[in-house]
């Protein structure tokens, strides 16, 4: 059985890919290289003939630009919720491939940790000197 495609995020941002690229001095097959992706998606993107990509090669390509996910994504996602750092939303899009016993595991693991965290916080507000 082949592994489950990711999301798609239509909100790539080519030409802010085009213009780190540069900053950076990569060429187009550098920078998908990098990213481990297709240079043709990397062309697609800066062309603004593609849009969409997954939330995987989107976190890679960040990761090889040195910048945060939401460096590469339109303003108008940028205006919405926060996208998770790129390291994160590689992780996350890796967990697909798991089995769905699996991913609900990953999950109450994160939801506890989540709330210990929060637990947390909320005691070091409350102490007092």
């Amino acid at each position: 059985m082949g592994r489950k495609r990711g999301a798609t995020m239509d909100t790539v941002d080519g030409g802010a890919i085009r213009q780190l690229r540069r900053a950076r001095g990569l060429t187009m097959r550098q920078l998908a290289t990098a990213a481990e992706v297709d240079h043709a998606v990397v062309s697609r993107l800066e062309r603004q003939v593609q849009s969409d990509v997954s939330a995987r090669a989107l976190a890679k390509l960040a990761l090889a630009l040195g910048v945060p996910v939401d460096a590469v994504l339109t303003e108008t996602f940028r205006a919405g919720a926060h996208p998770p750092i790129a390291e994160l939303a590689v992780e996350i899009a890796d967990l697909g491939a798991l089995p769905e016993r699996q991913q609900a595991l990953v999950a109450t693991i994160l939801r506890a940790h989540k709330a210990a965290i929060a637990d947390g916080a909320a005691a070091v507000g409350s102490a007092t000197p």
